[in-house]
């Protein structure tokens, strides 16, 4: 059945010489994998820039339930970067958060919410001008609401230590690889209630890459199986 769909990509695997597999999270049907033809030869038809980290696409795709390669009828960009692809911290964050997709969402089951969330926040991420820095940071924190393990919003000193394994604030001294404690507890709370992202978030470099440890730690704890980001050490290189 010929279905259209938005699609924000996801994943790229080499297919033959010519082609692509493309892993998209689309709006329509959840995460999917396309085989996108002849997209590696000279002049093809769908240029190769369509299918960078988080692009998003307007595709007109042949669906059929239950078959695990899709094709692809007609593809297009349903929105055009004007600073993502050209700026080196935002392709370090985007690629960044392009394997944190990969790592984390695994249903093909439709999800709206999920959707309208990545899409609206990859543009946001374009149009920032400056103060980006903390992107990645929120963008997981915002994340894990839809993934299931949201942060508890019962902060309230002296209960304001993170336990990362319930997902709680509490008052009691925990081992510090459970914990989050102050002052980098108010932060995370600070950042974890804000449903929008604030270029104004005071946060330094040291704040920042310890903030990025724990969320790591947070995800490994309720995601098993997450495994080790191989684009972290670029990313904390091109941020530092």
């Amino acid at each position: 059945m010929i279905e259209k769909t938005r699609g924000i990509v996801v994943n790229t695997i080499k297919y033959s010489e010519s082609s692509l597999v493309v892993k998209v999270y689309t709006e329509a049907f959840g995460m999917r994998s396309y085989l996108v033809r002849s997209v590696r030869k000279r002049n093809p038809k769908t240029p190769l820039n369509l299918f960078s980290p988080l692009s998003i696409l307007d595709m007109v795709v042949y669906e059929k339930a239950q078959q695990g390669l899709q094709n692809v009828k007609e593809i297009k960009p349903a929105y055009h970067f004007t600073s993502i692809p050209y700026e080196m911290a935002k392709i370090t964050i985007a690629s960044f958060l392009n394997e944190l997709l990969f790592r984390v969402i695994k249903e093909e089951e439709v999800n709206i919410p999920l959707f309208d969330f990545l899409y609206k926040s990859i543009i946001t991420l374009d149009t920032l001008t400056h103060d980006y820095q903390n992107f990645h940071i929120w963008f997981m924190l915002r994340l894990s609401s839809f993934l299931g393990f949201e942060p508890s919003d019962n902060y309230l000193p002296p209960q304001n230590i993170f336990d990362m394994q319930e997902g709680r604030y509490t008052a009691l001294n925990l081992p510090e690889a459970l914990g989050i404690y102050p002052p980098l507890s108010g932060l995370f709370f600070q950042l974890s209630q804000s449903s929008l992202f604030d270029e104004n978030w005071e946060i330094d470099r040291s704040q920042r890459q310890e903030l990025l440890d724990k969320l790591l730690q947070y995800y490994e704890f309720h995601l098993p199986g997450f495994g080790e980001m191989k684009s972290l050490n670029i990313l904390r290189e091109v941020l530092s």
